[in-house]
């Protein structure tokens, strides 16, 4: 019998965080240097949504920078 995964899909942050991301430059240069890319790189993830900004070090990052809880920052 195969086994099946549950439910371990990454949350998804907020349309509004998105838009702190895409507004906020020095936001964007954190965030830019703690993933190792450049910054016009963060903006366009965050103009497509990408669940890369859902990882742990990045939404701890967003949650310091923004002053919100880390529960506050996605859809879950």
């Amino acid at each position: 019998m195969a086994t099946t995964k549950k439910g371990n899909k990454k949350k998804r942050l907020k349309d509004e965080i998105y838009t702190i991301i895409r507004n906020d430059i020095p936001l964007r240069k954190k965030i830019a240097d703690a993933l190792i890319i450049e910054v016009s790189s963060v903006y366009e993830g965050a103009k497509r949504k990408s669940p890369r900004f859902s990882l742990p070090m990045v939404l701890e990052i967003i949650a310091k920078h923004t002053g919100k809880l880390k529960e506050e920052l996605t859809n879950e």
